[in-house]
């Protein structure tokens, strides 16, 4: 072999096919990289994820907690069984048929003064 062939038989195949087995080899190292890299954000995720939930599920706790919350939630409830009870009246009103006349009016008035309280509070 002399020295022209050998030089060609570099050139032509064992520089190419060194290339395309580094290649290889760097594909590989770079997509078990990446993989572990997915592993690591998505525990952090997990970590920041979890930390904030409870830090958001605190402060709804607390704020929930507050007086003026409660109250509120109070004054929504009664304003809401008032509704109820406007709704029953104006049902009342709009069919008075199907009840006698006296029954019908113990109801209204029964009604009224459900509603009375209610507003009172």
């Amino acid at each position: 072999m002399n020295e022209a062939s050998l030089l060609a038989l570099l050139k032509d195949w064992l520089i190419p096919l060194g290339s395309v087995i580094i290649s290889v080899w760097f594909a590989a190292s770079a997509k078990k990289d990446a993989d572990r890299a997915d592993r690591l954000l998505a525990q952090i995720k997990e970590s920041v994820e979890g930390s904030q939930r409870k830090m958001i599920e605190s402060a709804t706790g607390i704020l929930d907690s507050t007086p003026q919350v409660i109250e509120g939630k109070a004054s929504l409830a009664k304003l809401q069984a008032a509704n109820a009870v406007l709704e029953t009246i104006r049902a009342n009103i709009s069919n008075p048929g199907r009840v006698p006349a006296a029954e019908h009016e113990q109801q209204m008035l029964a009604l009224s003064a459900h509603l009375s309280m209610l507003i009172s509070k």
